[in-house]
């Protein structure tokens, strides 16, 4: 077997790899919820933005996939590698993600729906802006495609990609500044956390690899909202873990949304380790 083959074999490991822990990732936060009867601790701004940032990702890699006119223009672009990078594993997690979210998204539209004893949550104004901020940028791409010969679909599809990157800077904040305020991370799941980790390694190393494959870095670079999300998740997922194990290790079991000092005569802890 060929030295570019094994390269090919484990890349296609490393891909699904990496698609089974990012998969997986969405279930602890679930498992957490139904297990606790709420949705305290877990922040609604953040599984918006995850809805949001996932749905921009499904589109961004099947266009990369399906379209012809869109993959024409990627090798218009990069003749030396006239294959996009993106891979099916990267279509089928984010369409996966953004399904899961949807369901995440109803513990908090209807809590009655699955018994939970949860605190309503209303969205942030600042959340909404946000939103509807990045349908705007978009329908304003679509819109000088249509009106400019400077823009090509594939530059669309580059902005709706680099609007996932931007909400996945943005959609971890609501989650660490809860976090701080209640001086707790109990009601988020840390085990989403540990899976989101070593599938953003696993991304990470893929890319590289698939770039040094075609003997192009440039791969890299078309590419980069891949490269982007594996970089800024390790780093957010990097504070939730020292958020979780050193700031508030000694608060990780209260059920209750205020601080636990605070808290003491109103609610009870919980006896469970969290996942």
């Amino acid at each position: 077997m060929s030295c570019d083959t094994w390269t090919q074999s484990i890349s296609q490991i490393l891909g699904w790899a990496y698609f089974v822990l990012w998969s997986l990732s969405f279930y602890p936060q679930v498992l957490h919820n139904h297990r606790r009867h709420s949705t305290d601790g877990f922040s609604i701004d953040f599984a918006l933005l995850n809805l949001l940032g996932l749905t921009a990702y499904t589109i961004f890699n099947a266009c990369f996939l399906f379209p012809p006119v869109v993959r024409s223009q990627y090798a218009q672009r990069h003749p030396q590698s006239p294959e996009p990078t993106v891979q099916w594993n990267d279509f089928v997690y984010a369409l996966h993600g953004a399904l899961i979210c949807c369901y995440l998204g109803s513990h908090f539209l209807s809590p009655r729906f699955w018994n939970f004893e949860s605190k309503p949550q209303r969205v942030s104004n600042l959340t909404l802006v946000v939103v509807l901020g990045c349908m705007g940028v978009v329908s304003l791409a679509i819109l000088w495609v249509l009106v400019s010969a400077s823009w090509e679909w594939i530059d669309v599809v580059y902005t709706i990609g680099m609007i996932k990157v931007f909400l996945t800077a943005v959609k971890y904040t609501p989650q660490a500044v809860m976090n701080y305020w209640r001086q707790s991370t109990a009601g988020f799941s840390i085990g989403a956390i540990l899976l989101d980790l070593a599938g953003a390694v696993l991304s990470l190393m893929q890319l590289v690899l698939d770039s040094s494959l075609q003997a192009d870095w440039s791969g890299t670079i078309g590419n980069v909202t891949k490269l982007l999300l594996g970089n800024i998740t390790l780093l957010f997922d990097l504070v939730f873990i020292f958020q979780h194990f050193v700031l508030y290790r000694e608060r990780r079991y209260w059920t209750c949304a205020m601080p636990p000092k605070a808290a003491t005569t109103t609610c009870n802890s919980i006896l469970f380790l969290e996942s």
